[in-house]
């Protein structure tokens, strides 16, 4: 787990992130960090929405 300034984001976020890039079903995601396919939906969702957000901030104006 690991402690944000935001918040506590675990590491099954970026696991189930990066396990459902890597091809592997939501179930077989599920099965792999112990939860349930939504858990494991929710994660990535929960991992993807911070990334995003954090590159967003700090991405600086192109024009």
């Amino acid at each position: 787990m690991t402690i944000h300034a935001n918040g506590i984001h675990t590491d099954d976020e970026r696991d189930a992130w990066n396990l459902h890039e890597a091809g592997l079903s939501w179930t077989q995601v599920g099965r792999e960090i112990g939860c349930t396919e939504a858990a494991a939906r929710a994660f990535a969702f929960a991992y993807q929405q911070r990334t995003d957000a954090a590159a967003s901030e700090n991405q600086g104006a192109l024009f």
